[in-house]
């Protein structure tokens, strides 16, 4: 997805670790620009000054892709426009192309059509807009292809590489059997099974057909100045087919060694092979996010409905969802009642409830009736195209370990290579012996090919990112992931994050008959969500309202109004003492003591108190569960408020929270969070605008689903509905994912550390080489995947 200032797009021809680090290095060397490659999604992202909008940026970028020997896709957007002229073609085509963004741009004055090249990943609604705003005439998009059917269409190509590396690696399979067949042989017998000329002919196909992707590897990664591990397969695979072929041409009786080169081929194929179904399935958690959007929607025209491309609803319309469909749109429900299913979108189990002047959204699964709906997002504005981004972002982003990482793999080849001339040097050296010196550099340069260290971070980050959007949890910087892992304390505000934010009625005390009908009557016109959740309870108790005259709001202190030529009034203490009403003395002849710091609404008629009520914000039922369970994971919390001392003491004790602050502003809880910032790593809980400057002064911040879009916007993770208990998943999840990371890293540094010298010193062959080189990539990519099974409840 493209920003003003950031672009994503594919990047196709990645071998190894290397290869990205190298590519990194590259755009980086374009002057304004901050890159970060990402080989486990294949896609680079780009950031870039304002200065660097006045250049022809996406030259630049397909210029480097070129020189390093990787590709890209591009994609054509159409427009239609309105000309007059040649002349109006030549100054839109000018002023299209001074977009720094546009690689080229085609028009047809005949057709009125005008044609817009670019990189796939850019082109998104921000990106239109701005070259419709450049336009000196007018132009229209035309929706030639939706992004669904762009993901879908993408989805087969996939399959279709997949099935292509499927054949390939049958047809290698085939041709090295009877080298495999023929060693088994030989451990029982010393005479070679295969004629020396059959064994040339079934390795020259797998040398150069089956290995021709590492040749063109090596050949684009030498060209780019630098070496990956393509260079290391082609160079130890060559070596040794060459040096067979040498010994079959001038007649040695030396042993050939074309099953080596050809099996270390098919082995380390076979490696890629697992590798790249094992990468998909990295990414099954995306994937599944991008297949809720649909492709259509059934949009309300005139007295009837018509089915129309999903680009092309518009904000307003109503649409239209039959049972059992997924729901096109985000909107409001304006007729109907169906329950819905959300859990691939929120991670919420049960399905809900929606009915009139609910909110629902695209991707959820339509249950048991027919929906009509106000379109109030479509497209890119979605939630479920929100998460998505948000997924691909923290996945995209770099975490600090793993740029360590990239510096390794960076200098691990050269390195390599040297260790192999060394060896070669070496045996020659000391023993004389040509294919000795040979075969041992070959099974160093087999061994070391650093996949494995390339693949320990960012297959576990995917992994983990997409587990977590699953849960409801969306991550939206990778290093939320890193920190969270470490944190000691975690900090919650009370309204709406452990409470509900909803108002509940408490101590309902009567003294007349007529309280509860006179309450019910003078607050069920009333908006307010005092007066809808004393509606509530009236209704629950089949209480029959009194009619009342339209009552009048008396801000910060109740409502006014008349009944039986005498004032009705509702509020605080306040309200009643403007109009002469001794509350004390009615409450003492009532014998009636009541908590000066309680929130507590009195209900008068003439000059009798009739009645009062407390209200409360009411517990979410998980809150103690999630103080109970950050307690076991050895974290302390803290609840910082702004409510009243009694109110933030008393939820504290019944919830288990060691420390409180009550009656805090926004500076003060600011404060408070700095302050435990002093011991350690902390959390930030919040869901209001007035946690924001909390949230950003926390070391890791967490909002609320149902919150302030300014503490979303704050916070680097979001739980998609309003469960406290996601905090401590998300806890889990980011300790079970650094501890992956751990044992990857350790693993395939371990893995080089041993291997290496033990291939140089004689210890192993090529083709074991290659078998433990394929072993250490997949042994990485399975305990990666192994994160889907951990136990977050």
């Amino acid at each position: 997805m493209a920003t003003p200032n950031q672009i994503t797009f594919p990047v196709y021809g990645m071998t190894c670790a290397s290869c990205a680090s190298k590519l990194t290095s590259a755009f980086n060397d374009i002057d304004g620009i901050e890159a970060n490659v990402n080989i486990s999604l294949e896609k680079a992202t780009l950031s870039f000054d304002q200065a660097q909008l006045n250049k022809p940026l996406v030259s630049e970028i397909a210029h480097v892709l070129k020189r390093k020997g990787y590709h890209t896709d591009y994609q054509t957007i159409p427009f239609e426009a309105e000309w007059s002229c040649s002349s109006c073609v030549e100054s839109t085509l000018k002023a299209i192309k001074s977009h720094p963004l546009v690689i080229d741009a085609k028009a047809n004055f005949a057709t009125k059509t005008l044609h817009v090249e670019t990189i796939e990943g850019i082109a998104n609604s921000e990106f239109i807009n701005a070259l419709i705003a450049l336009s000196p005439y007018p132009l229209t998009h035309k929706v030639a292809i939706t992004s669904q059917q762009q993901r879908l269409n993408k989805q087969k190509l996939e399959d279709k590489k997949q099935q292509r590396e499927k054949l390939s690696l049958v047809i290698a399979l085939g041709l090295s059997i009877p080298f495999v067949v023929a060693m088994i042989n030989m451990l029982f017998s010393d005479t070679a099974l295969l004629p020396s000329w059959l064994e040339f002919a079934l390795a020259t196909p797998l040398q150069f057909i089956v290995g021709a992707r590492f040749y063109k590897g090596a050949w684009n990664s030498i060209k780019g100045g630098s070496a990956n591990m393509d260079v290391l397969v082609v160079l130890g695979t060559s070596a040794a087919y060459f040096f067979s072929l040498y010994i079959l041409l001038t007649g040695s009786q030396a042993h050939l060694y074309f099953e080596t080169s050809s099996l270390v081929i098919v082995l380390i194929r076979l490696g890629k092979y697992l590798e790249f179904r094992a990468k998909q399935a990295s990414s099954k958690a995306i994937n599944a996010l991008s297949q809720l959007q649909v492709l259509e929607a059934l949009v309300k025209k005139g007295q009837g409905f018509k089915r129309v491309l999903i680009e092309q609803v518009q904000v307003d319309d109503l649409v239209q969802v039959a049972v059992g469909d997924k729901v096109p749109v985000d909107g409001i429900v304006v007729e109907g009642s169906s329950y819905i299913d959300e859990s691939l979108l929120t991670g919420e189990s049960a399905a809900i409830n929606k009915q009139q002047d609910d909110q629902v959204y695209a991707g959820t699964l339509n249950g048991d009736g027919v929906l009509l709906i106000k379109t109030t997002a479509v497209n890119e504005q979605t939630k479920l195209h929100n998460i998505i981004e948000l997924v691909e972002s923290a996945q995209m982003s770099k975490a600090p370990i793993l740029q360590l990482v990239d510096k390794v793999s960076a200098i691990f080849v050269p390195i390599v290579l040297a260790i192999a001339a060394i060896t070669f040097a070496s045996w020659m050296f000391t023993t004389g012996n040509l294919e000795q010196a040979l075969m041992h550099s070959v099974a160093v340069l087999v061994i070391a090919c650093p996949c494995a260290l390339g693949l320990a971070t960012p297959t576990a980050m995917v992994v983990g990112t997409g587990l977590a959007a699953q849960k409801g949890i969306l991550i939206k910087d990778i290093n939320t992931l890193q920190l969270a892992h470490k944190l000691n304390h975690i900090a919650f505000d009370k309204t709406g994050t452990l409470t509900k934010g909803q108002v509940s009625i408490n101590d309902v005390t009567s003294f007349d008959p007529a309280f509860l009908p006179l309450l019910m009557g003078i607050q069920q016109s009333s908006k307010h969500p005092i007066a809808k959740a004393v509606v509530a309870y009236c209704e629950t108790l089949n209480i029959d309202a009194e009619t009342i005259s339209q009552p009048q709001n008396i801000h910060g202190e109740g409502l006014h109004s008349r009944f039986q030529e005498q004032d009705v009034l509702v509020g605080n203490s306040k309200l009643l003492q403007h109009f002469d009403i001794n509350i004390e003395q009615q409450l003492a002849s009532n014998e009636v003591n009541i908590d000066p710091n309680l929130n507590v609404i009195y209900l008068s008629h003439g000059q009798s108190l009739l009645g009062y009520f407390v209200i409360a914000d009411q517990v979410r039922p998980e809150s103690k569960e999630t103080i109970t369970e950050l307690s076991k994971l050895g974290l302390s919390t803290t609840l910082i408020s702004g409510d009243k001392h009694s109110v933030v003491k008393s939820m504290s004790n019944d919830l288990g929270i060691a420390h409180f602050y009550a009656e805090q502003t926004p500076e003060q809880k600011l404060q408070q969070l700095s302050t435990l910032q002093q011991d350690g790593l902390v959390a930030m809980v919040g869901d209001g605008v007035n946690d924001a400057p909390a949230l950003a002064q926390a070391d890791v911040s967490i909002a609320m689903g149902g919150g302030s879009d300014v503490a979303k916007q704050t916070a680097s993770m979001t739980l998609m509905h309003d469960d406290p208990r996601l905090i401590a998943m998300a806890i889990k999840l980011s300790r079970a994912t650094w501890t992956t990371i751990r044992q990857n890293l350790f693993w395939a540094f371990i893995f080089n550390t041993l291997a290496i010298p033990a291939a140089a010193l004689g210890y192993l062959s090529p083709s074991v080489a290659a078998i433990a080189m394929s072993a250490s990539s997949l042994i990485v990519l399975s305990n990666s995947l192994l994160l889907k099974r951990t136990r977050l409840q």
